[in-house]
């Protein structure tokens, strides 16, 4: 039954973060938590396999679309892809209540930065700068090293951060899933040695949530406006931000 349940949750995760083009990982990490599962040998591996799925399967569904900036997507995909592991070593020196609280921490800043955002226009903005460009390459490197130490994919940092250049919420999201992608698979890759789950769970969570993932892709990229976009992020940040400090301090 519990296994069910959490099948559920992690599909409606992946519905919500195949709109946001985030990936799954920010979001089933706290929520794996929540069944008990241990942190950094089960819930990291099982949710970048996740994030690195629920990616693809967005990313497809805006490449179809034509909704992706491939001039910012595949430098900061390279780059994100080889600073992923580089986090992952870095976590062994870090402890559990560390990583948690540095999660809390960035939550709350993102949320701050996603609803209160530079002036949003309703006509999607796909292009930048070089220098803009360059600046989110620059980013990608820091993020995609932190990302990797939280075991998240790089995706809630990035989707922010280039909004913050730019890009409307809708083509941030489009572009932030194929950016996710690679980053993802190269983190676990660092995590495998020493990963311990239920394969079969895991397998069974991996295919469901690619599905799901994939519908809401079609379904922002149809109905949802950027502006509304963003504030649905910046909700969902505060809920799991509220969530894991009342785990942190009742622990």
């Amino acid at each position: 039954m519990v296994e069910i349940i959490v099948l559920g949750v992690l599909v409606v995760l992946s519905f919500l973060s195949g709109m946001l083009g985030l990936g799954v990982a920010f979001v089933a990490i706290p929520a794996l938590g929540l069944f008990g599962y241990e942190l950094k040998h089960v819930i990291m591996p099982w949710a970048l396999l996740l994030n690195g799925a629920t990616a693809v399967a967005a990313a497809v569904k805006f490449m179809q679309k034509k909704m992706v900036d491939y001039k910012t997507a595949i430098p900061v995909l390279l780059i994100t892809t080889a600073a992923a592991p580089l986090g992952v070593y870095l976590l062994q020196f870090a402890s559990t209540e560390l990583v948690w609280w540095m999660f809390v921490v960035l939550l709350v800043f993102l949320a701050y930065r996603m609803a209160f955002p530079p002036q949003q226009s309703d006509t999607d903005i796909v292009d930048l700068p070089r220098r803009k460009r360059a600046i989110a390459g620059v980013a990608g490197l820091f993020i995609g090293t932190l990302a990797g130490f939280l075991g998240v994919g790089p995706g809630f940092l990035m989707m922010p951060t280039l909004v913050l250049l730019g890009y409307t919420a809708r083509i941030a999201a489009a572009t932030n899933a194929l950016i996710v992608t690679l980053p993802s698979f190269s983190a676990l890759a660092a995590h495998l040695p020493s990963a311990k789950f239920d394969w079969w769970m895991v397998g069974i969570s991996t295919l469901l949530c690619l599905v799901a993932a994939q519908f809401g892709a079609a379904f922002m990229a149809k109905r949802v406006r950027s502006k509304t976009l963003a504030a649905m992020f910046a909700v969902v940040l505060v809920g799991l931000a509220v969530y894991r400090v009342i785990i942190l301090i009742a622990s």
